[in-house]
């Protein structure tokens, strides 16, 4: 039987709202339910009704923060608090897999798979590594959806200080678990062990070869847009371009071999490559340019050195241990 059907609404956050995102770093916004869930919007009373525009349906932008924030902002999607209704049959629904066990096994097996392209694993091999992806991914998922039952039936009011407390609380949540949706399946999983274990010497040393080979073309891919950047902003002459490409290329970061989940963040890219110029022997690359030149080359690798500790939270560089 076809559920109820949902009512929709665009997000238009009043002036107070409005303040409030900025304030915790809004810079994205969509809308839009799947069209097999059954929710509505239950009117709020009172007072609470014509600030229905500042509240946030916690328990609902949990996903999307999860899996679709970028740049270091959020993704808001909908507003009012939400709940869901029975079935009209009155029938128990079907409980499906959650978004969050699928994402990570989905993850796991692409891991699996470029391992097997390189390696040629066997058939034993393919078997005790899926074992291993599905335990990660359960572990994972379940902490996720931990945190996430926390946030069920709740909401967040930018137009109170409370609010905004309980939403800046709801995004270091949604952080804490992205980087572990970005760690999966890294050094301290049950997949990198059996991989360690698993592995012949030809196949870890074809492994470790591929790995290297992919982290240099991420990198070079994220240098190309930022240099051409340069070129326009600074008027840099061919050997001022190529000075700078060998000391960006030689100060590569350790980046993750898969880009992590979510969207493309180009605003970490440029400011990884910011930082990484920082680290470049300024003696070798001081004389190739002008006074002008270098004092704005020196305030791009200044604001990469200043958004350290942002970039260690966007999951391009593998985490240090």
């Amino acid at each position: 039987m076809v559920g109820p059907m949902i009512r929709r609404r665009v997000f238009r956050p009043s002036g107070a709202a409005i303040a409030g995102a900025l304030l915790w770093g809004v810079v994205a916004a969509s809308t839009g339910l799947a069209d097999d869930d059954r929710i509505e919007e239950d009117p709020l009373p009172g007072a609470a009704q014509r600030q229905e525009g500042n509240i946030i349906d916690l328990e609902a932008n949990f996903d999307a923060n999860l899996f679709e924030q970028t740049g270091g902002g959020l993704v808001i999607r909908g507003n009012g608090l939400r709940v869901r209704r029975p079935s009209p049959t009155g029938e128990a629904e079907a409980e499906s897999e959650s978004q969050t066990l699928a994402r990570l096994r989905q993850l796991g097996l692409e891991k699996l798979d470029r391992v097997d392209r390189t390696c040629g694993l066997s058939d034993a091999q393919q078997a005790k590594l899926t074992l291993a992806v599905e335990s990660d991914a359960r572990e994972i998922a379940e902490e996720i959806e931990a945190t996430r039952s926390r946030y069920a039936g709740t909401a967040a009011n930018f137009a109170q200080p409370e609010g905004q407390k309980k939403w800046q609380a709801f995004q270091q949540d949604v952080q804490r678990c992205r980087a572990r949706l970005q760690a999966a399946f890294e050094a301290d999983s049950l997949f990198a062990a059996v991989l360690a274990e698993t592995l012949d010497e030809q196949q870890r040393a074809g492994l470790d070869r591929e790995s290297r080979a992919r982290r240099s073309f991420r990198w070079r891919a994220m240098l190309a847009p930022v240099l051409l950047k340069m070129d326009e902003t600074l008027g840099l002459t061919r050997a001022q371009h190529a000075a700078l490409e060998r000391a960006l290329v030689a100060a590569e970061p350790p980046l993750r071999p898969e880009a992590p989940p979510g969207r493309r963040n180009t605003h970490a890219e440029q400011m990884l490559v910011y930082l990484q110029l920082s680290k470049a022997d300024a003696n070798v690359l001081r004389g190739e340019f002008s006074d002008r030149q270098w004092r704005a080359l020196s305030m791009l690798m200044n604001q990469g050195k200043a958004m350290k500790s942002w970039l260690d939270q966007q999951g391009l560089v593998e985490f240090e241990r």
